[in-house]
C-alpha cells in the first residue's frame, strides 16, 4: 500500500509551523505496514492544491490530507477534493449539532461560516472529531483511498489512532482502545511523567488528549483477538498507573461524577455561589446524588439571612454555619470573593482551597467553575480515603 502525505496550508511552506502531523502519521501508517512514498505540502492555493491531489492520486494508493477543514475563507481542502473526486458537498447532521451546541454553551452567536465545518463530501465515512469542530472523512473512490484530516495536532492524532486506523488494520485483526482518564495534573506534566513510554511507543501506541480540566491517555493496540490486545495494553496501564495513579479516576465512558460518588462514604453538602446550580445539575444525573448529596444552597441573599450567613463571614465560618445547620460535615462551597472564584472544601479534619482569577464576565465560567470544583473535590475525597 502505497501512501502520500498531503498537508495543506500556507503556514507550513513559511516555516511558521512544523508539520508534526505528516511525522505522526507517516509512523502510524509505517506501523500498519504500509510504505510511505512522499510527503508534500501545499499552500492555500486551490489551483495548486487541485493539480497536487491529482498528481498524488496518480501515484498512490492511499492520499492523506491534513489542514484546511476549517471556517474561514482558505479553508478549501474539502471543496477541492470533492472537485477532483466530482462529488458534492452535504451537511453530516452530528457535526452540525455539535457546532451549535459549542456556540450555546459558550453564550456566543455561531456566524454562518462555520457551517462550513459540518460540510462532508458525498459518499464519504465520517471520522468523528471528539476535540475540535471540522470532522475528517475516510473516501473510496474507484481504488483509491483519501483521507482528509484537520490540522491542529490535538484534534488529528485522536482521530487518527481511534478512527481512521480501522479501515486500514488486516480484516482477520481487531483494534482495542482504552482511554486513562486523569484529574488534577495538566497535559504538560502529565507528558513529562510518560514520555518514555510516548517516545518508545509501538503496540500499544500511547495518544494524550486534553479535556475541560481533564486529560487522557488513550492506549491503543492491534491484534488477532480482543484478549491479545489487552494483554498488550495492561502492562503499559501498569506502568503509567504507576507513576501517575493518583490522579486517576477511571476508564473510557467514566465521567468525573461518577468518580466523585465512587469515592463518597458519607452526605455532603454544596453551597453555590458561581455555577447557578449547573454543579447541582451535574452531580443529579448520577443516582448516587439521593444518597449522598444531603443539600444544595445556591447562594441568595434571603437564603443567606436564614442561615445567619452575612457578607462579613468569610469561607471558614459559612462552612462552619453549614455544618451546624444541615448536620454534615463535609461541604463543598463556591465562592466570589476579591475578584477570585474561589473553590473551598472541609471536613471534621481536612480542609482545602483553590482560587481561580477567571473573568467575570468569562462565557463559560460556570461550567468551568463546576469542573473545576468536581476535579478538586474528588481530588480531595481520594487525599481523605
Amino acid at each position: 500500500m502505497k501512501v502520500s502525505i498531503l498537508s495543506v496550508g500556507t503556514e507550513i511552506l513559511l516555516g511558521q509551523i512544523a508539520n508534526t502531523n505528516a511525522q505522526f502519521i507517516s509512523k502510524t501508517f509505517n506501523e500498519l505496514g504500509a510504505s510511505i512514498m512522499r510527503h508534500v505540502a501545499v499552500g492555500d492555493n486551490p489551483s495548486r492544491l487541485e493539480r497536487a491531489i491529482q498528481e498524488e492520486l496518480a501515484a498512490h494508493d492511499v492520499v492523506i490530507l491534513t489542514g484546511g477543514l476549517g471556517p474561514t475563507k482558505d479553508d478549501l481542502t474539502k471543496q477541492t477534493v470533492a472537485n477532483v473526486l466530482g462529488r458534492g458537498l452535504e451537511t453530516n447532521k452530528e457535526a452540525m449539532e455539535f457546532i451549535e451546541q459549542y456556540f450555546k454553551n459558550e453564550n456566543r452567536p455561531m456566524t454562518p461560516n462555520n457551517k462550513q465545518q459540518a460540510l462532508v463530501i458525498e459518499g464519504s465515512k465520517v471520522l468523528k472529531n471528539d476535540v475540535g469542530m471540522a470532522p475528517g472523512m475516510y473516501v473510496e473512490h474507484e481504488d483509491k483511498k483519501i483521507v482528509l484530516l484537520p490540522g491542529p495536532p490535538r484534534e488529528l492524532k485522536p482521530m487518527v489512532t481511534q478512527y481512521l486506523v480501522p479501515y486500514f488494520l488486516n480484516e482477520e485483526r481487531v483494534i482495542h482502545s482504552e482511554s486513562l482518564k486523569f484529574a488534577g495534573i495538566g497535559e504538560s506534566r502529565l507528558e513529562t511523567e510518560c514520555m518514555d513510554l510516548i517516545d518508545n511507543q509501538t503496540n500499544p501506541t500511547i495518544a494524550p488528549l486534553a479535556g475541560s480540566h481533564e486529560v487522557s491517555l488513550r492506549i491503543t493496540a492491534n491484534s488477532n483477538t480482543k484478549q491479545e490486545a489487552l494483554e498488550l495494553i495492561n502492562p503499559v496501564k501498569e506502568e503509567i498507573l504507576n507513576r501517575i495513579g493518583s490522579y486517576y479516576y477511571g476508564s473510557d465512558d467514566t465521567t468525573m461524577e461518577e468518580a466523585v460518588f465512587s469515592h463518597t462514604d458519607k452526605p455532603f453538602l454544596v453551597y453555590d455561589g458561581i455555577t447557578d446550580g449547573i454543579l447541582l445539575s451535574r452531580l443529579k444525573l448520577n443516582d448516587k446524588s439521593e444518597k449522598y448529596l444531603k443539600g444544595y444552597v445556591i447562594q441568595e441573599e434571603s437564603i443567606d439571612q436564614l442561615l445567619n450567613i452575612s457578607k462579613q463571614d468569610n469561607v471558614e465560618n459559612i462552612a462552619f454555619k453549614l455544618k451546624e445547620r444541615f448536620n454534615v460535615d463535609t461541604v463543598l462551597i463556591l465562592l466570589e470573593q476579591d475578584e477570585e472564584s474561589m473553590v473551598y472544601i472541609s471536613d471534621v479534619q481536612k480542609h482545602k482551597k483553590f482560587n481561580s482569577r477567571l473573568s467575570q464576565s468569562y462565557a463559560g465560567k460556570r461550567d468551568r467553575i463546576s469542573n473545576i470544583a468536581l476535579i478538586e473535590f474528588l481530588n480531595f475525597l481520594r487525599e481523605r480515603a
